[in-house]
């Protein structure tokens, strides 16, 4: 089984939940904190955006949602960046003055008193960017860091029986990496992960209005519309939307306005539903009949993407396998960092074991 972040806790930390704990899904569009409240969670959805000076990229000027608004906007001597990249991190220390502003943002006035942070990180990451996300955490102030694989992390806040030998199993679409993770006696049996996701989705309407009406949008309108109208191709009868969008015409340079329908962005969404389909092919192709027969049934679909028309029954037409979209797909895998969090030996193989019984 995979594990990512096995460490020796200090003394003591095992044995009860702890009180000051965060759980964090670093993303590359969004970095979604979630801090343990009773039996529910506080939520905060922090674009990850970092402004910076233009000669001094270490240098930071704002973070978050006032980072965003700039995007595209900024004078020469400021840049808007995001500090991850396809889930990769791009620079250590901008992606530190995102960690730290979501730190500060979950713990208030308690960030001194935090005990413990679990983040979650794309399922394919390498040690070297595990020990970067691990040490980026440290510097932001965190007493205690354990990095595990987001697919785990939605599992368990997605409320999936994780522990149960039959397994389960979880779609995760994010916007910059998409993993499908199989998952049974509590730990990692099968992963595959490709470095795509929303984003992808974005970049190609802006391709396809570039070619059918030579007018270009920015990604925020490409995002905004996907969101409005979005689907992906299936034989299902799925209504076409429409919405409009301000861009650039490519011949005059003066403002135009575009149309832009539910197929334009299933068109635009088609190359990245195929790799997924094919990843998630060549998981079901190597999964044991006893797995594949509890899969069947506890299948989730997680992240952005998720929410896009039509996903779902895709999935059944290309694979047979039904699956259901997560209630809260942009924020599960955020809370399951966070229960890990507030449960030290919650991942733990005799604890695991423990709760089959």
């Amino acid at each position: 089984m995979l594990f990512f972040g096995k460490k020796k806790e200090k003394e003591g930390t095992g044995k009860k939940a702890l009180k000051n704990t965060l759980g964090i899904d670093l993303g590359t569009l969004n970095t979604v904190v979630a801090k343990p409240s009773g039996d529910k969670f506080d939520l905060y959805k922090i674009p990850s955006v970092v402004a910076i000076k233009n000669d001094d990229p270490s240098y930071v000027l704002a973070v978050g949602d006032e980072a965003k608004a700039m995007l595209g906007r900024t004078p020469e001597d400021i840049v808007a960046v995001r500090p991850l990249r396809k889930g990769v991190i791009e620079s250590i220390a901008q992606a530190e003055a995102l960690l730290i502003y979501a730190l500060e943002k979950g713990a208030g006035d308690s960030i001194e008193n935090i005990d413990r942070i679990v983040i979650g990180i794309p399922g394919d990451a390498s040690e070297v960017e595990k020990n970067a996300v691990e040490e980026i955490g440290r510097k932001a102030g965190a007493g205690y860091v354990l990095v595990i694989s987001e697919g785990l992390a939605a599992a368990i806040g997605a409320g999936l029986p994780i522990a149960e030998a039959s397994g389960t199993m979880v779609i995760d679409v994010g916007a910059g990496s998409s993993d499908v993770v199989v998952i049974a006696l509590g730990g990692i049996t099968d992963i595959e992960t490709i470095r795509c996701g929303g984003d992808d989705i974005d970049e190609n309407i802006v391709e396809k209005l570039k070619e059918k009406y030579e007018v270009e949008i920015g990604l925020h309108e490409a995002e905004k519309a996907k969101i409005a109208v979005g689907m992906v191709h299936s034989n299902s009868d799925i209504e076409i939307l429409k919405t409009t969008a301000i861009g650039k015409c490519m011949n005059t340079n003066k403002p135009k306005q575009v149309e832009i329908d539910s197929n334009l962005v299933a068109d635009a969404a088609e190359p990245i539903i195929l790799k997924i389909m094919g990843s998630l092919s060549e998981v079901l192709a190597r999964m044991s009949p006893e797995l594949i027969s509890g899969v069947y049934n506890k299948t989730i679909v997680v992240g952005g993407t998720a929410l896009l028309r039509g996903i779902k029954e895709r999935i059944y037409e290309e694979v047979d396998l039904p699956v259901e979209i997560s209630d809260d797909p942009m924020t599960v895998v955020a809370k399951g960092t966070a229960i890990v969090a507030a449960e030290p030996r919650a991942l733990e193989p005799e604890v695991r074991l423990k709760a089959m019984k």
